[in-house]
């Protein structure tokens, strides 16, 4: 009995100094995060949105997105600059940046507010005459003169040693698009060879002559000589260059000096854009020189170098006039013959369109107004009609008109997403989130609560160990208190656990969801590829296969084309919906208040319980060993702390909820108003649509009618030159037979006139 005691006295010595080691440690980590809960407020550093020096950061960023032509990003970043730092010394470059940055977009009306903002800043004002020329500038996209002379007069009372070197080449394009001739002329004269825009300034001096008429071409001349004298260092020189060298061309061939504007002409490099229309243009002088074979080789050259130029019928035609005029009747035969044939399917394609259409005009606005999101002629019109189109300005003008409706409204869908996004942001628990820096602080309060939570839970083990071990009665309150413990620790475990930083939980999150987008790219890219291989399919069929096949086996073919292409339009809306809903999903990343308030409930729910342990603590404590009385006391000393560490963290937690809830309020206010303006616009935006579908249909329509006539001009031609040739062949025929008819006659007459005394002698 004797050595059992002992042994039983030694093991409960080993346990509780193993126990006094535990508790003196938790003991420790409790004050390590009182130190830790008490620096939150110290350590929360101040928003790095706030301060003078916010502005200018992100006026640097809007300037790398300009620069990098991310033209979209760069406005609405200096959009935010401008609006809430109005007083800010960066506000004129912002300005100017976010002007210029609209007017690349090609959203002038906004672009020529802003550069209207930066002038009324005044001379001194950084940008300043930038901004004049730009709204000189404007004023040539949008139509609206009203205002050009005050910008005009401004510019002038800038003293001339202080003027931009661009203002001059500016004042004299406007004056030249303007059709003041004579002021143009005299705002460029002025800009010396050194000068950066010199050579546009040339060509403006040599074009506004030539545009005053036939008289004035003495006066062009020289200005475009000075051009082509030059030697050209960027790009726009050099096409500037070779527009003086079709100038000079031209000037020479109003001349009659034939050779020197096939010169001219031969200077336009094959690289060129302009070297089809010099190649078109050096053929008539060719032909007017009689040099029918110089002609056919510059068109055929033509039909090479530029197969899908809409100068290609026309070429073809006069490739075969060519060969009348030579006599080469039978290869002008074929060049006529393939014309027609090539062309006479696409002139039934056109018809048959038109017939389709009914009221073209009612057609093709109905159209626009039904699509204006995403209007593409190339998806309603057939392609030769689309590359023919693109030639006329009147087309390009609604085309681009659509395409700039087109834009804001997909800008007004996207603004009204973002609002969307932003509002569930901010009312979902990735609404800490939006400010970094109190984000971080309230996940480093609620990490010392989870943490305080798991040193309580080995507290009461511990003590509900110790009073265990005392004799007497309470047995079964302490049983009932120790079962209910486990069932609240068992629903505490479930929580995130401390050991990972909430921090770290949704950066994990995060991760995951970055994985998925990145799968998602990988698909995109896959139909991307298959896509193209369908357009590569489907052209392929178009040129080789489809004349190839009966109809009945065309009709198939292209509808398996048809619903494959629908199936990649189906995947691709598929893939959006995809990745909005992995953006969705990243802006509920965080720690909810749901999951929060569950939490607190939980710990009071646990205190209380721990208080009732501690009040039968110290009904039995008396019967305790000395040793183990003392533990239970030193244990319920670091509850206490740990309470008091919580209620320090608690109310961390409730300034930071209250500074994030005046910040967000006054961004739902900006919210509220920014979707006002949203409807506001989309109201005016649906006005301006209506107006152009009834434009841009009856355009649109006149334009196509125009086309389908021109493809009738040309099979009707093709046809005529194979009259032609019939005639020619005819005439030719025709008056052999009367050459060799009137030398039947001489023969005869010659043969009379040797017999002539022969016959006389006949009885």
């Amino acid at each position: 009995m004797r050595i059992s005691g002992a042994i039983a006295v030694a093991v409960t010595i080993g346990v509780s100094a193993a126990s006094a080691d535990e508790v003196d440690n938790l003991g420790g980590s409790v004050l390590e995060l009182d130190a830790r809960v008490r620096s939150l407020d110290r350590d929360l550093k101040p928003s790095t949105d706030s301060g003078p020096d916010a502005a200018e950061r992100r006026l640097i960023d809007a300037q790398v997105l300009y620069e990098l032509k991310n033209y979209d990003a760069a406005s609405t970043l200096l959009f935010d600059v401008v609006e809430k730092y109005p007083n800010s010394r960066t506000l004129p470059e912002a300005l100017y940046y976010l002007g210029d940055s609209l007017y690349l977009k090609r959203d002038f009306l906004s672009s020529r507010h802003y550069f209207q903002k930066l002038v009324s800043l005044g001379p001194q004002a950084p940008r300043y005459q930038e901004g004049l020329q730009r709204l000189i500038e404007l004023s040539l996209h949008t139509g609206d003169f009203s205002e050009v002379d005050s910008y005009l007069a401004a510019l002038e009372r800038t003293p001339v040693q202080n003027q931009l070197p661009s203002v001059p080449y500016v004042k004299g394009k406007y004056f030249f698009m303007r059709k003041q001739y004579d002021q143009s002329t005299a705002a460029l004269s002025s800009l010396p060879p050194s000068h950066p825009y010199y050579m546009q300034g040339q060509y403006f001096i040599g074009a506004a002559a030539v545009a005053k008429g036939a008289d004035h071409l003495s006066e062009a001349e020289p200005a475009f000589a000075n051009i082509v004298a030059q030697a050209p260092t960027t790009d726009a020189q050099r096409r500037v260059v070779e527009l003086a060298h079709m100038a000079l061309a031209r000037i020479a061939q109003s001349r009659g000096d034939l050779t020197r504007a096939l010169s001219e002409y031969g200077k336009i490099s094959p690289r060129s854009e302009l070297y089809s229309d010099a190649l078109y243009e050096s053929a008539w002088v060719a032909i007017r020189n009689k040099g029918y074979s110089a002609a056919a080789r510059s068109l055929d050259l033509l039909v090479l170098n530029a197969p899908d130029s809409p100068l290609v019928p026309e070429v073809k035609l006069l490739l075969g006039s060519l060969q009348i005029r030579q006599q080469k009747y039978s290869q002008a035969a074929d060049q006529f013959a393939k014309t027609r044939d090539e062309y006479a399917p696409l002139r039934k394609m056109l018809e048959d369109n038109l017939a389709k259409m009914g009221d073209a005009t009612e057609y093709f606005r109905g159209l626009i107004s039904k699509n204006l999101s995403s209007f593409d002629t190339s998806d309603v019109l057939p392609p030769i009609a689309v590359k023919w189109l693109k030639t006329d300005p009147e087309f390009s003008s609604v085309n681009n008109l659509i395409g700039d409706i087109s834009d804001v409204t997909h800008s007004l869908d996207e603004s009204e997403e973002i609002v969307a996004r932003l509002e569930k942001a901010l009312k979902g628990p990735a609404r800490y989130n939006v400010f970094p820096e109190l984000a971080e602080g309230r996940n480093r309060a609620l990490d010392a609560i989870a943490k305080i939570g798991e040193i309580k839970t080995k507290l009461a083990g511990r003590e509900a160990d110790l009073l265990g071990q005392a004799s007497g009665g309470d047995v079964a309150l302490l049983k009932q208190l120790n079962a209910d413990r486990l069932a609240l620790e068992s629903r505490l475990q479930k929580l995130p656990s401390p050991s990972e930083s909430i921090a770290e939980r949704q950066e994990h999150a995060k991760t995951a969801y970055n994985e998925l987008d990145r799968q998602l790219s990988e698909a995109q890219t896959n139909m991307i590829g298959l896509q193209a291989s369908l357009a590569a399919t489907r052209k392929y069929y178009e040129d080789d296969v489809k004349k190839k096949l009966a109809a009945p086996q065309q009709d198939g073919a292209e509808k398996e084309l048809d619903q494959w292409k629908q199936r990649f339009a189906a995947a691709q809306k598929e893939i959006e919906l995809l990745r909005k809903e992995i953006a969705d999903a990243r802006l509920a990343v965080g720690v909810s208040d749901t999951d929060v308030k569950l939490a607190a409930e939980l710990r009071a729910e646990y205190d209380d319980l721990l208080k009732r342990q501690h009040a039968v603590a110290v009904e039995i404590g008396s019967r305790l060993g000395a040793g183990d009385r003392a533990k239970v006391e030193q244990i319920e000393s670091i509850v206490d702390r740990t309470r008091n560490v919580e209620q320090l963290a608690v109310g961390f937690l409730a300034r930071v909820e209250d500074t994030i809830n005046n910040k967000l309020s006054s961004i739902e206010a900006e919210l509220g108003q920014e979707k006002k303006r949203v409807v506001a616009y989309r109201d005016r935006l649906g006005g301006v649509g209506s107006e152009s579908a009834t434009v841009g249909g009856s355009i649109l329509a006149l334009n196509f009618q125009q086309v389908a006539a021109r493809f009738y001009n040309v099979v009707v031609r093709a046809d005529v030159g194979i009259i032609d040739i019939a005639w020619a062949l005819k005439d030719n025929t025709t008056r052999e037979e009367n050459r060799l008819i009137a030398e039947r006659k001489r023969e005869l007459k010659l043969l009379d006139d040797q017999f002539k005394d022969v016959l006389k002698e006949q009885p």
